[in-house]
């Protein structure tokens, strides 16, 4: 996945203000709520350079984390060597994926679900999670919709001021309402060392499309919430978390 090759040197410097602890503490909640003990094996997919995969570790639980992006996982393993875990970690697209075993539940957070850019493919990385679950297991995952793409809308967002450690961006986002894709070109430019360029692509799915794919594949979708809380997803809601049980 090159478009975390350069990123993944200061993607945790760019995403300091996400409530990843929040979002580690919700899903916590979410997992005991349905009976999932806290030693249970939980597969994080799209886990990044693994900030969240930690935050559950130390909550209890066994941890594989699964992304696409070898730059990424490359520095998940420098922090879990740092940090004294023993975490599998595999270098997979969950349109691939190949666990050696079953797994208590899942979650995917920070719209990488968003990344799967077609209903073919989103209904097949369901239907893998739904393989590697054990029977009741439950997948958590998060969403960005077209409200949100809606307002990102086209337009440049920009940091020059460089409070991000020295380092600085250009943001031009446009989003198709028209297909649901939302396409965005960050220019990086860090203190001292050569800019860069990444270019990503989302799309927005609708809880209708998401709920039926995932009955397809023997999910069953209990809730849908407003970004990480308990309350029903309104229908103007910029994320919704998805929270299912295998049946």
């Amino acid at each position: 996945m090159d478009m975390y090759r350069h990123f993944s040197r200061v993607y945790d410097i760019f995403m300091d203000a996400v409530p990843y602890r929040q979002w580690a503490g919700y899903i916590d909640e979410m997992l005991q709520n349905h009976n999932v003990p806290s030693n249970s094996l939980l597969l994080d997919l799209g886990c990044g350079t693994g900030t969240v995969t930690f935050m559950m570790a130390q909550k209890g639980y066994e941890l594989i984390g699964v992304d696409a992006s070898a730059d990424m996982l490359s520095e998940a393993s420098a922090k879990m060597h740092k940090k004294g875990y023993n975490i599998l970690f595999l270098n997979q697209d969950i349109l691939e994926l190949d666990l050696y075993g079953t797994v208590d539940a899942a979650y995917s957070i920070c719209d990488t679900l968003n990344y799967i850019l077609t209903e073919e493919e989103f209904e097949k990385a369901l239907k893998n999670v739904a393989l590697y679950l054990n029977p009741g297991g439950i997948f958590i995952f998060d969403l960005k919709t077209d409200n949100k793409y809606r307002k990102l809308g086209s337009n440049t967002y920009h940091d020059i001021a460089g409070k991000y450690n020295n380092a600085s961006y250009v943001w031009k986002n446009h989003y198709n309402p028209s297909t649901g894709i939302n396409e965005y070109k960050v220019q990086f430019f860090l203190k001292g060392e050569e800019n860069f360029l990444e270019v990503h692509r989302q799309r927005a799915y609708s809880t209708e499309s998401v709920t039926l794919m995932a009955q397809k594949t023997g999910l069953q979708v209990l809730s849908i919430f407003d970004n990480y809380t308990c309350n029903p997803a309104p229908e103007d809601s910029e994320r919704v978390t998805y929270l299912c049980r295998l049946n």
